[in-house]
């Protein structure tokens, strides 16, 4: 963790970055510790696994898709009262998340330039990284290199092999 903040301090930001993450205790630690002034969000599709567990079913599963990705005040509630009507404790589900500048889209810091709420990148290029994921530094940087160029190659060479 003091590594990245050190590495994205450089890009003249200051503290303007948003960590998004699975809410791992581990994270949340580390980040109160070493960088408490970044902000902080969590992954909604993780939150939408342990959500489906909770309160199973495809309308309660919208209803969080609708709450979480509201942009205005108004939807947001709406989306709420709903949840409220079909099943009260869904409500108190999500108060247990903390602050809702943390998963909804309607109380994030506009100062960070993004209104993203899940974490697809990263789980993209985890899923490049495959077996390489184990290795040394070297090796993953490598692999990585290995993977992009293949990647680049077929993307501009589609009929080569035709």
């Amino acid at each position: 963790m003091w590594h990245l903040k050190n590495i994205l301090k450089e890009c003249n930001r200051g503290n303007d970055w948003c960590i998004i993450s699975n809410r791992q205790k581990g994270i949340n630690v580390a980040l109160t510790e070493i960088w408490p002034e970044v902000g902080r969000r969590y992954c909604c599709k993780h939150l939408a696994k342990n959500w489906k567990a909770a309160f199973p079913g495809p309308l309660m599963h919208s209803l969080f898709w609708l709450a979480c990705s509201a942009t205005s005040t108004f939807t947001f509630k709406k989306a709420m009262d709903r949840m409220q009507k079909i099943n009260p404790l869904a409500l108190v589900w999500l108060s247990k998340l903390g602050d809702q500048e943390s998963w909804t889209r309607h109380k994030f810091d506009p100062k960070i330039c993004t209104d993203e709420n899940k974490t697809n990148f990263v789980e993209s290029f985890n899923a490049t990284l495959g077996v390489d994921r184990n290795r040394p530094v070297l090796t993953l940087l490598e692999g990585t290199v290995y993977f992009s160029c293949v990647s680049i190659f077929f993307c501009y060479k589609p009929n080569l092999f035709s």
